[in-house]
């Protein structure tokens, strides 16, 4: 029992003190035991490991989010050179896009001229007479005809494009040419001079269907459209 106590009476002790600069101040001491000065020092190595561990999880997260952000300023270049190239050949797209739509319409403007050109080369508007003369309207078999008086030697032309479809008469009743214009359109000739084409021939409004005779010097002119005659005084004055 006296081991014991002496055992505890001797746990060692340590001594704090606390000197001021001033040499009049007195010095404090403190006493402290050997277990708390272990665990002080215990709690510091624990704190500072523990700061260590942190500051190194930190510094994994920002390195981490630098090469995040890394990757992500690549990809944004990269981007942005794609979007640039993009850009370039779709002004390049847009440029060949100009090109073929004012292409495209210049072949369609050019192709209503075409079309509206062979439409009026079809259409019987010209005058059936190289050559001046004089006519008055009239009425046969309840149908409207212009009949020419023309001199003799001048020539009946066909007044458009065609195709002679029919040649009937003979020189005393006279004859009748009659031209197929292939859009609904038929002209007649009437005249008892010889015919200068055959049926089946194509026509132009250059091409002479009769040279007028003397004693033969009038034409009988009309029209046909879509199988109902028409007044030509007013197709020459509306389209020719």
């Amino acid at each position: 029992m006296a081991a014991k106590r002496n055992r505890k009476k001797n746990k060692v002790r340590y001594s704090i003190l606390f000197v001021p600069d001033a040499g009049s101040a007195d010095v404090k001491r403190f006493s402290v035991k050997a277990g708390y000065v272990a665990a002080f020092f215990v709690a510091i190595v624990l704190l500072t490991a523990g700061a260590l561990g942190y500051c190194s999880i930190l510094t994994g997260k920002v390195n981490s989010a630098n090469q995040t952000v890394a990757a992500l300023k690549t990809q944004i270049d990269n981007l942005t050179l794609e979007n640039a190239e993009l850009m370039t050949k779709n002004d390049e797209l847009q440029g060949k896009v100009t090109i073929l739509s004012d292409t495209i319409s210049d072949k369609v403007h050019e192709e209503e001229e075409r079309e509206a050109q062979l439409a009026q080369d079809y259409t019987p508007t010209g005058f059936p007479l190289k050559g001046m003369a004089s006519y008055e309207e009239r009425v046969l078999e309840e149908n409207p005809i212009v009949v020419f008086n023309a001199s003799q030697g001048i020539n009946v032309l066909a007044t458009a494009k065609g195709t002679v479809s029919s040649i009937a008469g003979d020189a005393q009743s006279g004859y009748i040419i009659m031209v197929d214009h292939t859009n609904g359109y038929f002209s007649v000739y009437r005249n008892g001079s010889a015919p200068k084409v055959s049926e089946g021939d194509e026509v132009t409004r250059e091409t002479v269907l009769f040279e007028i005779e003397a004693g033969k010097e009038e034409l009988g002119y009309q029209i046909i459209q879509n199988d109902a005659y028409i007044q030509p005084l007013e197709l020459m004055e509306i389209y020719g």
